[in-house]
């Protein structure tokens, strides 16, 4: 009972001293007491507290570990209440298949419900998932698929685009450059990515620059597409920062500069696995000067120890073109560089 209480005085506390309590840092012990107030709650069934529960599981906030099946699970409750963030929220665990089975049809199912409960921003992804389709056939082992539908797609686009959502405005522009679902324009593409990046959305900046820096469109302006390449790249868009890179290794748009153009590889490296490949590739395909097979191999050795499939085959192909003595030591900074990117996600 005193436990209780005193758990109970620590909440309030916390909320009375910080109304905005989730844009305020706490400390771990009025994390967990936080914690423990609302795990008290969502078991007696409040659908608000289930949804903070399932906030902290995912977030690793006020509990031991990250859980993301407790996550899923105290969604899945506040759903069921009619939750509507908690709808939402559950359909992005479906659809990319955190903490339960992917199933998409499922995903579709709960963003429309979200959708009609007000949560207009569900209206993106649906977007994106009618697009192109996703998921795999069950026939095919699979957990389901949503087909293919491009008048959904940019209708869905639209809703969300004239509902001032930067990323409903991005895709709708996404949908316009690729043509799917709508004649494509170039202009009108510009238009929403503008749009967009006015509320500072660092793929809406990308998807700008490099109209602006296409040469073969009437929009070309080298200087904005830089300006607006370098803004994403800020913002940690990676395929940005790559694009960056090459722009100052080959001097295009920014003065040359071999230093700023493996500095923003790097980034991008840290950002992605994917990246720590094309960084190999560079350094293979001499990018920086002459081919440097060495480092080559350190980046491709960074990428699949991260995960990246394609790392091995590049690994292996610079296996054969360096010396034993050469590949020790860059497994050895390939090693102290992925355990200083872990130290400073921590």
């Amino acid at each position: 009972m005193f436990r209780k209480l005193w758990l109970t005085g620590i909440v309030l506390l916390v909320f009375a001293s910080h109304p905005a309590t989730a844009q305020t840092k706490l400390t771990p012990e009025e994390e967990r007491a936080v914690f423990a107030e609302n795990l008290e709650k969502a078991k007696a069934g409040d659908a608000a507290a289930q949804f903070r529960v399932a906030l902290d599981y995912f977030r690793g906030r006020g509990v031991e570990k990250i859980d993301k099946i407790e996550s899923a699970y105290w969604l899945q409750k506040a759903a069921e209440q009619g939750h509507k963030q908690a709808i939402s929220r559950l359909a992005w665990h479906y659809r990319n298949g955190v903490g339960v089975i992917q199933h998409l049809p499922r995903a579709e199912e709960l963003y429309k419900e979200a959708y009609s409960l007000g949560v207009v921003g569900s209206a993106v992804p649906l977007a994106a998932i009618y697009r192109s389709g996703e998921g795999r056939p069950i026939e095919e082992d699979g957990q389901g698929r949503v087909q293919e539908n491009h008048a959904e797609a940019v209708r869905w686009a639209l809703i969300a685009a004239e509902a001032d959502i930067d990323r409903g405005q991005n895709i709708l522009g996404e949908l316009y450059r690729d043509g799917i679902g709508l004649h494509q324009s170039f202009a009108k593409a510009l238009e929403w990515f503008e749009r967009a990046a006015q509320k500072d959305l660092a793929l809406a900046y990308y998807n700008a620059s490099v109209i602006y820096r296409n040469p073969e469109l009437e929009f070309q302006d080298m200087d904005k597409g830089v300006e607006y390449l370098k803004r994403a790249a800020d913002k940690g868009h990676a395929g940005a920062m790559i694009d960056l890179a090459l722009s100052y290794a080959a001097g295009t748009g920014v003065q040359q500069s071999y230093d700023l153009a493996l500095e923003w590889f790097t980034k991008a490296a840290a950002k992605n696995r994917r990246s720590a490949v094309r960084l190999a590739k560079a350094y293979e395909e001499g990018v920086f000067g002459d081919p440097d097979h060495a480092r080559a191999y350190k980046w491709y050795y960074v990428a699949q120890k991260s995960g990246e499939v394609s790392g091995i085959v590049g690994r292996m192909a610079m296996k054969e073109k360096i010396n034993e003595p050469e590949r020790v030591t860059m497994e050895s900074e390939g090693d102290a560089w992925l355990e200083e990117m872990q130290r400073q996600v921590r």
